[in-house]
């Protein structure tokens, strides 16, 4: 904005030194290029400064005669005018598709409820974008007879082909989660309708859970490890690998203990990639375990991003992959109509 002043200053200069040619006419660059660059106040502001040295001009040049000041006024007041109108106009087409965004990032990535199907339930996203929710990161909850199925997921990439495929990846959930028998075949359904869209390169890493009496049943195809809240984090590791959706997945599911003190957090990428001004990464430590651990959900969520916003440095933080986190507790108990089978983890606990 200095410059645009500084410039119609000295267009005024060069019009009053040089009488024989009229440079007052590009007195109206500024307004012009605020209205399509900068804020409507700006426009005004550049408009106003644009009139005002063209009324002053006739102190300077002295040759010119008043009815020519007055035409010249006029013109640059009515191209002020203009450019305010522009810049209103380009203001409200800005509002109106703000609007929208918000709309469809809400009808895309919708806000999960604080309890569903006796789970409580507390969510954190951010985009890598600016200037959009929406990522490569997906998530959602769906209610089933044989308890709460939840995705977690991450494309490969950014931008809008991310968000594509996420999109494409949380219409095939929310249309299957509640019919597959398992969220095995939860899975290859994932997989097959996300296959027509992938290139030869593109993957999404995803984590499913069902949380059944007593424990959660998992599936991971690729994804980052969830982590158990108990009187330490314990990183759920799956018992054998699982290749990303996309790249072939044999996925396989396995059964964790979660009691209802237990707490389970789920997260993409962004957090383990979200490292300090010196490269290192936020360390899975008693300062983590103790924001996981906060009265209520909601608030050990933002006690953690309170952590990583202090950790990452502020300015200088590695803040360039979406962000997703969900911490899950059970609410209480249910009846679950088919015994679920118990599979020991990794460390060997059920």
């Amino acid at each position: 904005m200095p410059a645009l002043l500084a410039t119609e200053v000295l267009v005024a200069l060069a019009d009053a030194a040089y009488a024989t040619v009229s440079l007052s006419a590009l007195l109206l660059i500024g307004p012009m290029v605020a209205a399509h660059l900068l804020t409507v106040r700006h426009t005004l502001l550049a408009a106003a400064t644009a009139l005002t040295l063209a009324l002053l001009l006739p102190a300077l040049d002295e040759g010119s005669e008043l009815p020519h000041h007055l035409v010249r006024a006029l013109i640059v007041a009515t191209g002020g005018l203009w450019a305010y109108v522009t810049a209103r106009s380009h203001a409200r087409h800005h509002a109106e598709l703000a609007r929208m965004t918000r709309i469809a990032e809400r009808a895309m990535i919708p806000a999960l409820p604080a309890e569903l199907g006796g789970v409580g339930l507390a969510a954190h996203t951010r985009s890598s974008s600016a200037t959009a929710r929406i990522g490569g990161d997906l998530h959602d909850a769906v209610a089933t007879p044989t308890g709460l199925r939840l995705i977690i997921g991450d494309v490969k990439g950014h931008g809008l082909d991310a968000a594509h495929l996420s999109a494409t990846a949380l219409a095939a959930f929310r249309r299957t989660a509640a019919t597959a028998p398992d969220l095995a075949a939860l899975a290859l359904d994932l997989d097959t309708a996300l296959s027509p869209s992938l290139g030869p390169e593109d993957f999404v890493t995803v984590l499913l859970a069902e949380f059944v009496p007593g424990g959660v049943l998992l599936v991971n195809c690729g994804h980052p490890a969830p982590v158990r809240v108990d009187n330490r984090l314990r990183p759920l590791h799956p018992p054998r690998p699982c290749r990303p959706l996309g790249l072939s997945p044999e996925p396989h599911v396995w059964r964790v203990r979660l009691l209802p003190s237990d707490r389970l957090l789920l997260f993409t990428d962004g957090l383990t990639e979200s490292r300090s001004c010196e490269g290192v990464e936020l360390p899975f430590d008693e300062r983590l375990h103790e924001a996981l651990t906060q009265v209520t959900l909601e608030e050990s969520l933002r006690e953690v991003l309170g952590l990583l916003r202090r950790h990452t440095g502020g300015s200088c933080a590695h803040e360039a992959d979406d962000l997703t986190l969900i911490l899950a507790q059970p609410l209480h108990a249910r009846e679950s109509p088919v015994p679920a089978p118990v599979v020991e983890d990794r460390h060997g606990r059920g």
